[in-house]
Formats: structure tokens, C-alpha cells, sequence
């Protein structure tokens, strides 16, 4: 196993995972920020995209469509891990050459 490949993927989860717990966190207080204006927050999420809206009585704030980060990310750190485990796997499966 090369051990460059190694660090490569433990230095991207090292980056990315701490990255989707703080894009967690934001959506977070996103959806807190509305309550104590009396406002109930809805995200309605799509395939990479969301849109944030919040609604009191009659009156309706709506949102913009923003990306998603949170699912970005989540996408890029299964595809980089999802490569590194099939490569892996394949030079498990290959016999070495004499």
C-alpha cells in the first residue's frame, strides 16, 4: 500500500469532516435565528440545493436558492474515501509482480 495515498485521503478527511461539522453547525443557527423573531424556519432541501424560508401568520419571508455545502461536501468525501477503498481493493486483488 503506498503510504503517500495514505496520508493524502487522511489529510482530506482531515480537512473536509471538521469542515461538514461547521456547515452542520451553521444550518444550525440558520434555522435558530428566525425564533425569537417568531418566525418558523422550513428548509426545503433538493439534490445540492436548499431554500430557507420562514413563515409568521400571514406573513411569509421566502428564500433563495443557495447550495447545499453540506451535501458538496458529504459528496466529495464519499467519492475521494469511495475511490481510495476500491483501489485498495484492487490491489489486494492483483498478485504482485515476480
Amino acid at each position: 500500500m503506498n503510504r503517500t495515498a495514505v496520508l493524502q485521503v487522511i489529510v482530506i478527511n482531515a480537512v473536509l469532516i471538521p469542515l461538514f461539522v461547521l456547515i452542520t453547525e451553521n444550518y444550525a443557527l440558520r434555522m435558530a435565528y428566525w425564533a425569537p423573531e417568531g418566525f418558523a424556519p422550513t428548509m426545503t432541501r433538493y439534490p445540492l440545493f436548499f431554500i430557507t424560508s420562514a413563515a409568521k401568520g400571514t406573513t411569509h419571508i421566502p428564500g433563495l436558492l443557495s447550495v447545499d455545502w453540506q451535501q458538496v461536501v458529504l459528496l466529495v468525501l464519499i467519492v475521494v474515501d469511495g475511490l481510495f477503498f476500491l483501489s485498495l481493493r484492487k490491489a489486494r486483488a492483483t498478485p504482485p509482480v515476480v
